[in-house]
Formats: C-alpha cells, structure tokens, sequence
C-alpha cells in the first residue's frame, strides 16, 4: 500500500485525488467513512473491493449519488458497522452481491438502497434484530423483492 490514511478527512483527500488508484489505500485505520463519495467526480472504483473496512462504524451515504458505482463489495467486513443509512442511495447501477455482508451491529438502515433502479441482491439472510430505521430502504427499486424481515 502506498497510503495509509490516519482519518476520513485524509481518506476524502486521497479519493478526490483521481490519479490515485483506490487499491493503494489501505484504510484499515479509518472507522468513518461516511459521504466519502458523495458529489465525488471519480468514475473509477478500481481496488476499492480491496479496502479493509473491518475498523468501520459508519458509512452513512458512502456512495450517495455515485450513479455508475458497480464495485463488486462482497468481501468487505462490515461486521463493526452501525449507520448504512443512505449507503447506496441513488446508486443507479449498483447491483452487487451483499448477500454475506455481516450487519448484526447496523442500527439504521433507511434510504440505504433507495433509488437503486438495477438492485436484485438477496438479503434474507442478513441479521437485521439491531436495525431501529429501515423508512425508505428499498423504496423506488422497480420490481425488487424485498426480503421477508422487511415486511
């Protein structure tokens, strides 16, 4: 690795920076990454599927608004998490599995796929006892099969 971030506000400068390659950050320090992508110009996610968030508490609106985001994230450990709130919204292309993301911790999840047309992954088996805000969730997903937790 050939950064290694101390805090979200180092982490922002290195993701705004669109001559870094996102697989040369090690982030495994950060525990806030919350709006890191929101109105961001990168178009190229490249090695993000490769970050070490297991250090991290919150990613409210991670990706907000990253309508060409398709990182496959299906490895990440997100079993530290507890706000996802927005994590995803208005993620148009966003359709990867999250089927085995562990989020036993997350408190809030509203609006966290919310208008992400292309959205299909199954997630009835996600452990979701500590979720208090789901309002919104999977609202304006055309077609989409909510799982039975969410009824």
């Amino acid at each position: 690795m050939k950064y290694t971030p101390k805090t979200k506000k180092e982490l922002k400068t290195l993701c705004n920076d669109l001559s870094i390659n996102l697989g040369d950050i090690d982030t495994s320090l950060i525990t806030d990454m919350s709006q890191l992508f929101l109105n961001t110009e990168r178009m190229n996610f490249s090695g993000i599927e490769n970050w070490n968030v297991s250090n991290v508490e919150d990613m409210r609106g991670m990706f907000y608004g990253c309508n060409s985001f398709t990182s496959d994230l299906s490895k990440w450990d997100t079993n530290k998490v507890i706000d996802m709130a927005f994590m995803f919204c208005d993620c148009n292309s966003f359709n990867a599995d999250l089927s085995n993301w562990n989020v036993s911790n997350v408190e809030d999840m509203s609006y966290m796929f919310f208008h992400c047309k292309n959205f299909t992954s199954d997630l009835s088996r996600w452990n979701v006892s500590n979720v208090e805000n789901m309002r919104g969730m999977f609202d304006d997903i055309p077609g989409y099969i909510k799982p039975n937790w969410c009824e």
